[in-house]
């Protein structure tokens, strides 16, 4: 299989990978010498790695969230940029004092216990610790004037989760992989919808949720 990375649509690839997702120990990207320095600076690499499609036959995903480790366990919140992903992070290091691990990525590897990893590419946020912890519960997070959460059932969760996860739908190899990892994830791990607001009571609400499925 073979990706290119340009910068923009039309424009000749910069990048190039290939590789198999049935040997993904191997796989070899090329990148042109114009571009080395651009495509390997820090805010690029992401991408020119490709770096989700490599993690998939390692039953990994990668999701647009803020990480946090709290009580020996890691929490997701997913979302669109602009929702709030990192103020719902950092309320939970304010008054429960939380470790915000990643602003803005994470990897959840789904081989035995559901783990959630951290990756060194963080968005704006510049917070990308290399810490590993169990996955206690993912939330996708909406606004809204006042507090409610739901436990989502595994196939609303997969739909929920979807737009979230760094994965290219086009291909249909890899699209199948990571459907079947969300699968196996919202079989496992609690989903939850959390409309929130921006201060501590969005916090307590989801403490009593998780306090109430544990």
């Amino acid at each position: 299989m073979t990706r290119c990375q340009m910068i923009y649509a039309g424009a000749s690839p910069y990048a190039r990978l290939d590789y198999d997702l049935a040997r993904p120990e191997k796989a070899v990207l090329t990148v042109r010498d114009a571009d080395w320095r651009w495509a390997t600076d820090y805010r690029r690499l992401w991408s020119t790695l490709s770096l989700p499609q490599l993690l998939l036959p390692f039953r990994t995903l990668i999701f647009h969230a803020s990480y946090i480790g709290w009580q020996g366990k890691g929490i997701l919140f997913t979302a669109p940029s602009g929702t709030g992903k990192s103020t719902q992070a950092e309320l939970w290091r304010v008054h429960r004092g939380a470790e915000v691990l990643n602003g803005d990525k994470a990897g959840v590897r789904l081989d035995g216990i559901p783990m959630a990893h951290g990756v060194p590419f963080s968005g704006t946020s510049g917070i990308c610790r290399n810490v590993s912890l169990p996955l206690k519960a993912v939330v996708v997070l909406s606004q809204a004037p006042e507090n409610t959460i739901r436990r989502l059932p595994p196939s609303q969760a997969v739909a929920a989760l979807c737009p979230n996860v760094f994965v290219d739908s086009v291909v249909r190899e890899e699209w199948q992989m990571a459907l079947n990892l969300l699968l196996d994830l919202t079989a496992s791990v609690p989903v939850y919808a959390l409309a929130c607001t921006p201060d501590e009571r969005a916090v307590e609400t989801l403490e009593r949720a998780m306090a109430r499925d544990a």
